[in-house]
């Protein structure tokens, strides 16, 4: 499973993804890459993802982002921004895994 946060500049990002494998190595999830990346490139790196959790700070991309996502045919999500302003790996992590699921 390979999950791109995606971000204004793709730097903010980059803490909660760490707290993220973290939590999947706390789980023994070994199977799963994350990575960040700014929105601005997401047309260029989006076929080597399966899920895409946009930053709350990017929310104004989010048209943008849909459809490319359903060109592309791949899952999104806005990441609340209580999840997001808390740097809450665990709770980013099940977002991810709740898309994979549906």
């Amino acid at each position: 499973m390979k999950v791109l946060l995606v971000c204004v500049a793709g730097m903010s990002t980059s803490l909660l993804v760490e707290k993220m494998k973290k939590e999947a190595a706390r789980r023994g999830m070994e199977d799963i890459e994350i990575k960040a990346e700014s929105v601005e490139v997401l047309d260029k790196v989006i076929d080597k993802y399966d899920y895409i959790l946009l930053g709350p700070q990017a929310r104004f991309k989010e048209k943008a982002v849909a459809e490319l996502c359903k060109t592309h045919s791949k899952k999104y999500i806005i990441i609340p921004p209580q999840i997001y302003g808390m740097v809450d790996g665990s709770k980013a992590l099940d977002l991810a895994l709740k898309m994979a699921g549906e």
